[in-house]
């Protein structure tokens, strides 16, 4: 026991060590690209310093990031966005502690002042279906398909062109381009071509044959499901392995709680990556018991069945779900065989 012990620390060390060089290198990136992005921003390039300044706070999530992509979006146009960003910095820079808080007060005030100045501004657009669309109707908005949660709500969008292209299970695409000015407000019922109107719709079951020479679909279940147990465990040490190692670096830059800037940023990476680490363990640990019960309850006469009817196909039919949380984990296993 004592050996494993030390086994697992030296193991939990070596992955701090990988961890600690890949969170450098990351800073680094976003150093780099943060230097890009203020300098395009100055020369007027949004298009390029945008991404630039968003790339850098997805790399190395920083509240002084987010504060100046959000003045790039807002000098580009893209208000919508920008309004998002400043509630995102906020919302950040509020957990700050102390001392940092401070040295972020003047930014905050641009931030809220320019919420306040752009939320009328915003356009707003709502996006409906005919009453008598297929229910299977997709739609999309720039790239970013729509539920049907989302339909027939006013969502604010950035000024300028959208595209909504609405498509069928069928693959029947039309694409429509709407324009919206700065505070401009319009509901739109997307396009359905004639012949999709109305057209029958319906669920299709996709079954694997079997013949009886291969294995059952209980054990395939089983092999599918074992193998998301192993991965979620593997994730979830080694996620386990990063969150002790944020851990180390808290106790070391956060005494009696005042954290400083390498305190707080490795704070939030702990709780990133324990929050990880406790679904993965979870998913893991749910995948490998199901898969045991399943080749423990195999049907020994199931081979046997399906051998003893020719002519006729067994379908199977079998889906996984994992049901994640914001602490815990599930798997769950839907089908026939």
């Amino acid at each position: 026991m004592r050996t494993l012990r030390v086994i697992a620390q030296i193991g939990c060390f070596v992955i701090g060590m990988f961890a600690k060089s890949a969170f450098a290198q990351d800073a680094a990136a976003a150093e780099a690209l943060f230097n890009k992005g203020v300098a395009e921003m100055e020369a007027g390039h949004f298009d390029v310093a945008c991404p630039a300044l968003a790339e850098s706070q997805r790399l190395d999530p920083r509240p002084g990031t987010m504060f100046t992509l959000a003045e790039c979006e807002a000098k580009a146009g893209k208000i919508a966005t920008a309004l998002v960003h400043y509630e995102d910095y906020l919302r950040a820079a509020e957990l700050l502690p102390g001392p940092q808080k401070q040295r972020h007060a003047q930014r905050m005030d641009i931030a809220k002042t320019k919420k306040a100045s752009l939320a009328p501004a915003v356009p707003i657009l709502t996006l409906t279906l005919p009453k008598n669309a297929p229910p299977d109707t997709k739609v999309s908005r720039d790239g970013t398909e729509l539920t049907a949660a989302s339909l027939g709500v006013a969502l604010p969008v950035d000024p300028g062109e959208h595209v909504i292209v609405t498509m069928l299970r069928t693959g029947e695409r039309i694409e429509q381009k709407i324009s919206l000015a700065r505070g401009e407000k319009r509901a739109v019922e997307v396009t359905i071509k004639s012949s999709q109107v109305g057209a029958p719709t319906g669920s299709t079951v996709v079954e694997t044959p079997n013949s009886g020479d291969g294995p059952s679909g209980r054990r395939v279940a089983s092999y599918v499901i074992g193998g998301v147990g192993i991965a979620g465990l593997a994730l979830g040490g080694v996620m386990g392995g990063l969150a002790l190692s944020s851990k180390g670096v808290v106790d070391e830059h956060c005494p009696n709680k005042n954290c400083d800037a390498e305190g707080a940023k490795a704070l939030e990476e702990g709780r990133t990556t324990s929050l990880v680490s406790t679904i993965g363990l979870g998913v893991g640990a749910a995948g490998v018991a199901t898969a045991v019960i399943l080749l423990l309850t195999e049907p020994k006469k199931a081979a046997a069945s399906a051998k003893s009817l020719p002519g006729r196909n067994v379908g199977q039919s079998l889906g996984v779900s994992i049901d994640v949380g914001p602490s815990s984990a599930g798997l769950r296993l839907k089908g026939a065989f």
